[in-house]
């Protein structure tokens, strides 16, 4: 088991499906390929959600037939992979685009000086940076194009398409952005009640500053003097401490390994700790197997993952084994090997990378006798899982909001697409909690008790629950 965990890596499929300048066999490819090895779509796609998956695929061919440009196409896959509510399928555009330009007349620019405010079309301004004509163009899936009049960026003049807005639903775009020379997507609310093009930036003349995200605003630093380093430790008061854990990264651990010791004896004589993983994402277990012995109380139930067995996904686990040959510990990459070809021949086949365990330590340390363990959305994939464990012992009380939901698909394979070149990165294990109905994908894990951050004085509602 444990050399699964150690293997949380990027797995790259060298292999590269060539295709024809056509959006519906473009589409098709994708969607054919991520049936057959997505380990997720054998869950996301079940009797209950067959109508749904059904009518969207029938709707986006039928999109797909009639859509021309390659950056158009691959909104359309990006829309496909955001059915499956995953956060690691994931779409990378490898081209760059070729600029779109626009030649408004007078007459139009005139009109749009006159929108009103409330409006989504008219004349809008991102600081000094740019003054944009933001106009209705139905061209592809596009509904509003973003055409510069102003720009002092390099590189981009007047004529220049910006950005792209096309609509999901009312009040609802897909963003298509080529403000830094490549294609990025993302979606966004614009409305009486919540403008994102505001959010972002963007403002019509005599609309007042631009307005803050509705429902954010900034969390409330634990301490004011909070410094930015990753890690972080400082007594509250005679009896809580408090220890930032910003990063799992195993980059970084060397940091919070040298922070810990250097304060290794008020861990050891306070009665209570806080620790706070709000935002941390991505890592190693290293600083999880650190942290164990502070939160240790009893066994600790530890569920293992099912890798999804076909040809292509076999292939990609493979020549990652052959790439980290003498780099990762030989017995390691051996037990991965030999559980990945229990697959050989199956197309379509869950085999198990290892049992579930019960990780037992020496008898638990007196002090911390209590810990807070602070939470929040942003915290995802290896986060949850220390969480997951800390919240099995007596000593532990999670606080905050519901993480993000990312961990119950994991172990990323790509696949390479040309013509435009494309990759389109999946999962291939899946956690044995999704069939026990224990799965947090797009619920997270909950805290016991909800704190406020964006409330100040929330470190003292923390200390109060001790």
């Amino acid at each position: 088991m444990k050399a699964i965990a150690v293997l949380l890596l990027l797995l790259c499929n060298t292999a590269v499906y060539a295709q024809e300048c056509d959006c519906r066999k473009k589409f098709d490819s994708v969607q054919v390929y991520l049936r057959k090895n997505y380990v997720g779509f054998i869950d996301k796609v079940t009797p209950v959600t067959q109508q749904a998956y059904t009518a969207m695929l029938t709707k986006m061919r039928l999109q797909a037939a009639t859509i021309k440009g390659a950056t158009h196409c691959l909104l359309l896959v990006n829309r496909y992979l955001r059915f499956f509510k995953d956060r690691h399928l994931s779409l990378y555009i490898g081209y760059t685009p070729l600029k779109e330009k626009i030649v408004l007349t007078p007459q139009q620019l005139d009109l749009l000086q006159k929108q009103p405010l409330s409006g989504i079309a008219g004349i809008y301004q991102a600081g000094s940076l740019y003054k944009v004509a933001l106009v209705k163009n139905l061209r592809g899936l596009r509904t509003y194009a973003a055409v510069i009049m102003e720009s002092s960026v390099p590189g981009w003049q007047p004529g220049d398409v910006l950005f792209e807005l096309a609509a999901t639903g009312p009040d609802k775009f897909d963003l298509i952005s080529y403000a830094e020379q490549h294609v990025n997507f993302d979606t966004l609310t614009v409305g009486k009640l919540y403008d994102g093009l505001a959010a972002m930036g963007w403002q019509k003349p005599g609309a007042g500053l631009p307005q803050q995200a509705a429902g954010i605003t900034p969390e409330v630093p634990a301490f004011t003097d909070m410094p930015a380093a990753p890690f972080f430790f400082r007594q509250i008061n005679d009896s809580t401490a408090y220890f930032r854990v910003s990063s799992f990264d195993a980059t970084v651990y060397p940091l919070a390994d040298s922070v810990l010791n250097a304060n290794d004896e008020y861990l050891r004589r306070n009665p209570n700790l806080v620790i706070d993983v709000r935002n941390a994402g991505l890592g190693a277990d290293k600083l999880i197997e650190r942290l164990r012995p502070l939160l240790y109380t009893q066994p600790v139930r530890i569920t293992g993952a099912d890798f999804y067995a076909t040809p292509d996904n076999i292939a990609a686990w493979g020549h990652i084994l052959d790439e980290q040959t003498g780099k990762l510990p030989e017995e390691y990459v051996e037990q991965i090997r030999t559980a990945i070809h229990q697959g050989d021949g199956l197309q379509g086949r869950l085999v198990s990378m290892g049992p579930d365990e019960n990780m037992i330590l020496p008898a638990p340390v007196p002090l911390p006798a209590k810990v807070a363990v602070l939470i929040n959305g942003r915290c995802s994939n290896t986060a949850e899982q220390f969480l997951l464990e800390a919240a099995q012992s007596q000593k532990v009380k999670l606080m905050g909001t519901p993480t993000a939901g990312a961990l119950d698909y994991s172990n990323v394979a790509r696949v390479k697409f040309t013509a435009p070149d494309f990759s389109v990165d999946y999962p291939v294990t899946r956690s044995r909690r999704v069939a026990a109905g224990q799965g947090i994908d797009n619920k997270g894990i909950q805290p016991a008790v909800k704190i406020n951050f964006n409330a100040a004085g929330w470190l003292e509602e923390v200390v109060k629950q001790f």
